[in-house]
């Protein structure tokens, strides 16, 4: 997940250098592979933007290879470790927000070849684009087979520099010195420069300041703070203002590298009309069956897995046989929760595709509610436009086309709400839904679904603040 700056602990770790509406929900049981010894270890990369190229958040899209990514990751977000396959990959960053692989667009920054190993984790950061400085990628090892890890009443911590605030790299250069005084602890500490991990005692207050490397002039003096046991940290200072101009106030950013892949939440949703009756669906994660029953309208539960790359699979039938309907990759991040809804009809118009929504189960003051359009009932795409509207002709949603989503609405709870999906096309062949009264809290995705031939149009209701359970993923070994 993408996380804010944690200003105090940051610096100071730097300093130390050294159910109403889930009635069509069914409990479904994935499928699970019985033999997890026969998979690969994965590589883990985290992610930083430590690029202050704009002012704002300067917004980026990142993508690894075709995969996206994130397609907002602001200035000081870090993403926390991704389970990804050994390989060699390319890593494409644009500036601005795109959901998709943008053509015509020459990314700020791209590099073909940024190998990852497997059992080893990364840190990748963007960087620079101030001050005369390039756009630049800066990997960093964290892990591998034979690190040391802290012991049990120790910590780690390892300090970069990738702020940029003087054009002369020499100006960059900062010494860390104990706040009691003393000698430094680190010296002309300048921008790119980054120290190994270093193993402290855990539970024990450390209070020190940042200064300008070889004055008294202090940049930071922070309140004492003490690592966990076994708490591994990478902290950054980042930023291109010093005082004076710039995109970007200098400041501290903290990474935790847990030994545990964190995990995201992701359930599962047949809205893809390939067939009448069931169409029943088989889903592979990484060539893994996570699902080998999956009706037409049916929505699993949200399953707990470790965030990640995945290669997805969808086949027509109850196996992972013959041609997949669909082959393609997803990435999911880690305390984020997804929704990935099966849409299309197996045709050249229509071709079976996964959206990927993410999730926001944060409880309203009142009611919120999201559509999704997954139908195809028209002949071309452009004609599926739908207009969502109360009986007394108030327009909640206009314009919705296929294979869109809208944004999360504010809705009041405790009303009732009789709505119509109206297609624009033929507006007197509304899908007429019953009454739905939102409670206090509550929050819901509706997903229209259903193409008039294969499959009766109708609408299902998700609840987003659902229970999530575990998943064993057997091929991710951590």
């Amino acid at each position: 997940m993408r996380q804010p700056t944690l200003a105090r602990i940051a610096l100071m770790c730097a300093l130390i250098l050294s159910a109403t509406l889930m009635a069509a929900t069914a409990a479904i049981t994935f499928a699970q592979d019985p033999d997890p010894a026969q998979a690969p270890v994965p590589a883990r990369v985290a992610l930083v933007h430590a690029a202050p190229f704009a002012t704002g958040p300067a917004t980026v899209s990142v993508f690894l290879n075709d995969i996206l990514v994130d397609s907002s990751f602001n200035f000081g977000d870090t993403i926390g470790y991704l389970n990804v396959a050994p390989g060699t990959y390319r890593v494409r960053i644009f500036a601005g927000s795109f959901s998709s692989l943008p053509t015509g667009e020459t990314p700020a920054i791209d590099v073909p070849g940024v190998t990852l190993e497997a059992n080893t984790d990364y840190t990748v950061a963007a960087i620079g684009g101030a001050n005369g400085y390039p756009l630049e990628l800066l990997p960093l090892v964290d892990r591998t087979p034979t690190t040391s890890l802290p012991g049990a009443n120790q910590g780690q911590v390892r300090v970069v520099h990738v702020a940029p605030f003087a054009p002369a790299i020499a100006d960059t250069a900062v010494d860390v010195v104990p706040d009691a005084g003393g000698p430094a602890l680190l010296t002309n500490f300048r921008y790119r420069d980054n120290s190994p991990f270093v193993t402290l005692p855990s539970g024990v207050a450390i209070d020190l300041q940042v200064r300008l490397s070889g004055t008294t002039t202090v940049a930071i003096d922070l309140p004492p703070v003490s690592l966990s046991p076994g708490q591994r940290l990478t902290v950054f200072a980042i930023g291109d203002n010093a005082g004076g101009g710039g995109n970007q106030p200098v400041q501290p950013l903290v990474l935790p590298a847990p030994l545990q892949t964190e995990r995201a939440q992701v359930r599962l949703v047949h809205a893809a009309p390939f067939a009448s009756g069931d169409a029943t669906a088989t889903v592979t994660l990484n060539g893994a069956v996570v699902k080998n029953n999956l009706t037409f309208g049916r929505i699993t539960p949200y399953s707990a897995v470790p965030a990640g790359a995945y290669a997805v699979e969808i086949f027509a039938g109850s196996a992972a046989t013959g041609t997949p309907a669909f082959s393609g990759a997803i990435v999911l991040q880690p305390g984020v929760n997804y929704t990935a809804v099966a849409i299309g009809k197996a045709t050249p118009t229509y071709p079976v595709n996964v959206l990927l929504l993410t999730d926001d189960p944060t409880p309203p003051a009142e009611a919120r509610l999201r559509a999704v359009h997954a139908a195809p009932f028209a002949p071309t795409v452009p004609q599926n436009r739908v207009d969502i509207v109360t009986d007394s002709g108030t327009t909640v949603v206009a314009d919705l086309d296929y294979a869109s989503v809208t944004p999360y609405l504010d809705l009041p709870s405790g009303t009732p709400f009789n709505l119509r999906v109206v297609p624009e096309i033929a507006p007197g062949n509304s899908i007429i839904l019953p009454t739905i009264t939102f409670s206090s809290g509550q929050v819901v995705t509706a997903i229209a679904v259903g193409d008039l031939v294969n499959q009766t149009p109708t609408v299902l209701f998700l609840d987003d603040r659902s229970v999530t359970r575990q998943l064993f993923l057997p091929f991710i070994a951590r």
